[in-house]
């Protein structure tokens, strides 16, 4: 029997949209909730609060973000939970209409406002918290002033270290900066997430330290770009020094690098990508390089102000290949941005069967308000992006099947991460679903093990017998 003047610990979920820096913010937020003894619980249904963390990168992403808050509201008006609040990049995209739109909302938080929520919740609430009569621009929404505000307030505290990890218990992402100075013509970051700042060396290693207590083994690092770390520090990207630290910590088998710049690769950082096979313990830093590169035409690439053209896109990818022992090329592209005629699109065509990517992902061009792409003339038709964009991603499909099948036969390392689920919800025996190392977690393909005595974050050879679309199957030797 509970006695009745003692506070039960209340129940947190989050639901986390968009890319895995705004996974960061949500591990973040939920540890803060720990700590405070709030008790994290996965189930939506029958929450005390749930936390809907945005994106509002482009419109596909904002209209995600609207749907699912209109299902909490609706869970909210039946009982199902008892408190909704919202954070992140949809705030700074949406403003004030937001409130209007979803009064019943309790609490709004925006970029940066990670250490406010646990505030604006106390863990004693009996019920729903205060809330004010209105949710209006700077109004006060419950018992502190949480405002909607037009300008980016940078107080990124770097205290990212104690989080509920959402991923797999193996894998982590470490955010090494935020915000971004590049300034593309198309994107809205800079907007909503402000200047680039790079995390301090120390903070970055102290959470890299957690991290590797909790039992993770394969750190990756995520930021806008990542190739840009140190810059405002030091005066100079020094991406290669933060990851020969990391590497030197002896902590984890593998450390994967994402969102790249094609700038700022020096000699030392491709060296270090290419400075062994991370398979026989000569270095861990995965031989997998994401470089968004968006275009290759040097019109486009100009009007997106991406700041490389195509010539240096290519020294540096021809650079990669030859330098860089087993490598992975991932990259994204934008099909039809404004001023995309016929023969850019069949230029970027053939530039993708040139350079035959790996892994990637396209996006047919998204109009964001604010931003210098949505004002230039020549737009292009939507049917026309996304006809350009199906082309374009078979393409880059069929190559990825086949650099699969190029893999049948060959023994790699494989990270154990899940058992395979049978359809009435048990676990299949003796089969794995598992990854290598030219594959990251939740964007490429998996492996698919069948072996015995395995166990989620365990690494394993294994030989690939055969492929299923992109994915790979493989006996555990």
């Amino acid at each position: 029997m509970v006695p009745e003047k003692m506070v039960m610990p209340k129940k947190v979920s989050m639901i986390s949209l968009g890319c895995p820096k705004n996974l960061v913010d949500s591990e973040s937020i939920l540890g803060r909730f720990i700590e405070a003894g709030w008790r994290f619980t996965p189930e939506i249904e029958g929450a005390d609060l749930v936390i809907l963390n945005t994106c509002g990168f482009i419109a596909s992403a904002r209209d995600e973000a609207v749907e699912t808050l209109k299902q909490l509201l609706d869970l909210k008006r039946r009982k199902k939970v008892k408190a909704v609040a919202v954070c992140g990049c949809l705030i700074r995209a949406m403003g004030s209409r937001l409130a209007d739109e979803f009064p019943e909302v309790d609490g709004w938080f925006g970029p940066f406002d990670e250490e406010k929520v646990t505030g604006f919740f106390p863990l004693s609430m009996p019920g729903s918290p205060k809330r004010g009569a209105k949710h209006a621009r700077g109004a006060k929404v419950g018992a502190a002033a949480v405002p909607f505000n037009d300008t980016v307030e940078r107080h990124y505290s770097f205290s990212d270290g104690n989080r509920l990890l959402l991923t797999l218990p193996h894998t982590a992402y470490i955010k090494i900066a935020e915000g971004c100075d590049r300034f593309c013509s198309y994107c809205a970051i800079p907007a909503i997430r402000g200047r680039f700042t790079s995390k301090p060396l120390d903070a970055v290693l102290d959470e890299a330290k957690i991290l590797a207590e909790s039992g993770v083994k394969e750190l990756i690092l995520i930021a806008q770009e990542t190739t840009f770390w140190g810059s405002d520090l030091y005066g100079e990207p020094r991406l290669a020094e933060l990851l020969t630290k990391l590497q030197n910590l002896g902590a984890f088998p593998w450390i994967r690098v994402l969102y790249t710049y094609p700038l700022f690769f020096g000699n030392d950082l491709i060296a270090l990508f290419g400075s062994g096979n991370p398979e026989k313990g000569e270095s861990v830093i995965l031989p997998y390089i994401d470089i968004p590169l968006q275009h290759c035409n040097d019109a486009i690439l100009k009007q997106m102000n991406r700041r490389v053209g195509k010539s240096e896109t290519e020294e540096l990818l021809a650079r990669l290949r030859e330098e860089v022992p087993s490598l992975t090329l991932r990259t994204t592209f934008i099909t039809g941005f404004p001023g995309e005629t016929d023969e850019a699109f069949e230029e970027l065509v053939g530039f993708a069967e040139k350079w035959r990517f790996e892994r990637a992902g396209v996006f047919a061009y998204s109009a964001e308000e604010g931003t210098r792409a949505a004002l230039m003339p020549d737009q292009v038709p939507e049917e026309v992006k996304e006809a350009r964009r199906a082309r374009l991603y078979e393409t880059l499909t069929g190559i990825a099947r086949e650099e699969a099948r190029r893999k049948v036969g060959n023994v790699y390392d494989v990270i154990v991460d899940t058992p395979v689920i049978n359809s009435d919800g048990t676990e299949a025996e003796n089969f794995f679903i598992g990854r290598t190392g030219a594959d990251a977690p939740d964007i490429d393909p998996v492996v698919y093990l069948t072996g015995t005595g395995l166990s989620p974050g365990e690494f394993c050879r294994a030989e690939i017998v055969e492929t299923e679309d992109q994915d790979l199957i493989a006996a555990v030797l």
